[in-house]
This record gives structure tokens, C-alpha cells and sequence, in this order.
């Protein structure tokens, strides 16, 4: 039963909601002082953590009912993006596992036959399919790459130092294979020696872990993990944070191991390049003379930290046995992507109230746009209403999800932003 295993941190809960606000410390108004979408959105207590810890509770004790309350549960176990925000101010104070409870929720209702949602299963069945979310074939899977003549690893006999992951949206979305094509461009001007796996490439299993399909998470990890074996992937940078995220996090989990055990290393692109930059490989040029403001991408920032494995017992209040390390979201990937803005001649960075490791969630994350657009839409038009604020003229980030669902939130507040993706703004600064 995945929810014994959270039994402690959901049942220690002391219902102090800080779970609902950034840290007192770190709020510069009122306004902006939220840090949990789902419960700004849902407003009653279950949506928030606290409330999400009650429910796990009252399922273990047998006070919830699957049966009797289905439609309400999964409502308000999948009406969150697993954005973390909750999870890093409890560990602040309280040293509870909040996201282990929310993960275990997922999981809970997958092992029970409700979960997960029939549009999360849509997704999963696509990547049994086609290897790819977006139900597209597999042939179509490096068409971004043609012409740029770039190795591909799954062929005999090729490789390289590098392997360049894309992952599935950059790789089928219109409008976003500027990304990876940029991104390779990049890296061949500083002579890195990297190839890609082409139509072999499968999706990253990320999604289905999220939405708590332990299983198929389990045989799309297996699959990944023996092709990075067979093309002898030693380093993988890839563009997408939800494909870092789950490389470096769930694949080690999975393999019960510390990230920095795993038999590769992970970079993404913006740790890359902001590394090509700092050796001199990479020359910005182009005055841009623009002022932007930085998003940070969840599963690049607070769930962007090396993952720490550890098995043991509670043996009382804060302390375990072996001690355990907690992930708190203030090693996550927040310099690189800023490092590199700095660095582009005439671009002004401005920054926004919530930002790293409080920073507010895009809305779309952990098939939550998906399911419930309505809501993702609405967290969307609150961090465009924040980035307003800082007179900027452009939302720069470094991920398709927040990208795409930022885009849509311009459009339906009638914001005259822009949201560029940070790979187009060095792309556009080397041109010089």
C-alpha cells in the first residue's frame, strides 16, 4: 500500500500553513505572497498540503472512502502540479516529506484501479505506442535535426562524447523545434563532439511517474537506461526540465541509488552552455537591449536537486535512523539560466517577487493542464500579472511545459509580454 510508506510525515502534520505561503522571510507584499496553485485556485483546506495529508490519513485509517468519494479525491489528489512549492517551506520548519505524500496519493489511486485520469492515461498509452506522448509516429521523431547533420548514436559504429536527449515536445510541437535546433548549433560552434539517438529516442517515462503509473514508469526507465548503456551515454544534456528532472531524480530513485552514482551525468542545456561560456567556447556578442524577467521551471529549480537515496525508520520526532539528507529546493538550477542572461551585452535581468526555490509554478505541470486547463490557465495569468510588475517586456524561461502554458496565459489576460525560451535569446545574442 504506497501511502504506509508516508504514513509519518502525512499523520505528523501540525496544520501551521505555512504549506500555503512562501516563507515569511522571503514575502516582499502581500499580493504575491501565495505559494501553493492549487489551493489559491481550489480554496478549501484540501486542496492545500496540510488537507492532502488529512485525506492520506483518513485513507489509511479507513475514515475516506474510495467508493463513497471517488470523483472529489481524484479531483484533488490530480488538480496540482506537483510544483513542490508546499513541500520546500514544510521542510523549512517541520522536516516532513510533503511531496512523498502527494506522490503517494498518485500512486495510492493507481494501485486501486481509480487513477490515473483518462487524460493521463492517454498520454501513457501514446508513449506505449509511439515512444512519444504526442502520439506521432516514431519516424518523425528527428525531423528537427535534418539538414544539420548530427551523429546518431543508435546506428552502429557512432560516438560521441555527448548525447543530446530532446525529449517530446521539442522534438514534435510545432513552433519549438527552434529549441533543439538552436541548441545544436550551439554546441557544434563550440566544438562539442555530441549526437543524438534519433528516431530511437523514447520518451523519458516522467509523466507516467507523476501521475503515480509506477509500472509503466518502471519499463520505460528499463528501456531508457539500457539504450544509454548500449550507445555509452556517459554525459546527457537535453532542454527539457521535466527529462533532467526525471534522469537525474526518478531514474536514481528507481535504481535506489544517489544521483551522483548514476553511470552518467545529466546537464541541462543551461548548465551546459553557461559551463561553454565560462571556458570561452561560447562568445555573446549581439547587443539585445532588452529587459526580461526570468521563470524558474519547477522541475529545474526546487525539484531540480541530485537525488539522495536512503532507506530507514523514523526513531522520533526529526530524526531517522541512518540520518537522512532532505532535498530542499536551494540546490536546484537557478544560477546557470541567470548566469547566462547576465552575460548578453544590453539585456537588463528584472526579477520578479517569487523567485528560485519560492518561485510561483506555471500552472501545467504533472498532467495538470491536461486535466484541468480552467485551472492551469488561471495560475498561468497570476505569474504573467506578477511579471508585469517588474516593467519587463519579455518572460524568458528554459521549458516547453511553462512556456506553452505562459503563451496561453498572455493570451487570455491580453498581456502584451512576449515568453522566449532562453536557448533563442543566446541564439540571437551569438548572431553578432
Amino acid at each position: 500500500m504506497a501511502l504506509e510508506k508516508i504514513e509519518y510525515d502525512a499523520s505528523h502534520c501540525q496544520r501551521c500553513s505555512t504549506c500555503k505561503w512562501s516563507h515569511i522571510w522571503e514575502i516582499k507584499s502581500h499580493r504575491f505572497s501565495r505559494n501553493c496553485p492549487s489551493i489559491w485556485y481550489g480554496m478549501y483546506d484540501a486542496y492545500a498540503a496540510q488537507g492532502k495529508n488529512d485525506i492520506a490519513t483518513g485513507l489509511l485509517k479507513g475514515e475516506i472512502d474510495w467508493n463513497t468519494s471517488r470523483e472529489k479525491l481524484l479531483e484533488i489528489i490530480y488538480r496540482c502540479p506537483l510544483c513542490a512549492a508546499c513541500d520546500i517551506n514544510c521542510k523549512r520548519i517541520m522536516d516532513l516529506d510533503i511531496i512523498g505524500v502527494l506522490d503517494a496519493l498518485r500512486e495510492e489511486a493507481c494501485e486501486k484501479g481509480h487513477g490515473p485520469l483518462p487524460q493521463h492515461k492517454e498520454f501513457i498509452q501514446s508513449i506505449t505506442n509511439y515512444d512519444n506522448v504526442w502520439k506521432q509516429p516514431r519516424t518523425r521523431r528527428a525531423n528537427w535535426a535534418k539538414k544539420l547533420d548530427i551523429k546518431d548514436l543508435s546506428k552502429k559504429g557512432e560516438k560521441a562524447d555527448v548525447l543530446y536527449y530532446v525529449g517530446c515536445t521539442y522534438a514534435y510541437k510545432p513552433g519549438m523545434e527552434t529549441v533543439p535546433q538552436g541548441t545544436a548549433r550551439i554546441m557544434k560552434k563550440a566544438g562539442v563532439d555530441f549526437g543524438i539517438l534519433g528516431a530511437k529516442e523514447v520518451c523519458c517515462g516522467g509523466i507516467a511517474d507523476n501521475v503515480g503509473d509506477k509500472k509503466s514508469f518502471d519499463e520505460i526507465a528499463e528501456k531508457n537506461l539500457k539504450m544509454f548503456e548500449e550507445v555509452g551515454a556517459k554525459t546527457i544534456v537535453t532542454n527539457c526540465p521535466g527529462c533532467y528532472m526525471t534522469f537525474s531524480e526518478k531514474y536514481a530513485r528507481y535504481l535506489k541509488k544517489d544521483t551522483k552514482d548514476l553511470p552518467y551525468v545529466v546537464k541541462h542545456s543551461t548548465m551546459y552552455i553557461d559551463e561553454l561560456i565560462q571556458a570561452g567556447k561560447i562568445k555573446l556578442k549581439k547587443n539585445l537591449n532588452m529587459r526580461v524577467t526570468y521563470h524558474d521551471p519547477c522541475h529545474l529549480g526546487r525539484r531540480g536537486e541530485p537525488y539522495k537515496h536512503w532507506e530507514g525508520k523514523r526513531i522520533q520526532w526529526g530524526l531517522t535512523d541512518p540520518p537522512r539528507e532532505l532535498n530542499r529546493g536551494v540546490n536546484g538550477i537557478y544560477e546557470p539560466p541567470r548566469n547566462i542572461l547576465k552575460a548578453i551585452p544590453g539585456l537588463k535581468l528584472v526579477e520578479m517577487e517569487r523567485i528560485k526555490e519560492y518561485a510561483w509554478c506555471c500552472g501545467s505541470g504533472a498532467g495538470s493542464k491536461s486535466a484541468y486547463p480552467d485551472f492551469a490557465l488561471a495560475v498561468a495569468k497570476e505569474r504573467i500579472e506578477e511579471a508585469e510588475t517588474t516593467g519587463a517586456s519579455a518572460i524568458v524561461s528554459a521549458c516547453p511545459w511553462c512556456e506553452a502554458n505562459l503563451s496561453d496565459g498572455i493570451d487570455a489576460c491580453g498581456s502584451k509580454m512576449k515568453v522566449m525560451d532562453i536557448l533563442d535569446v543566446i541564439e540571437q545574442s551569438m548572431e553578432g
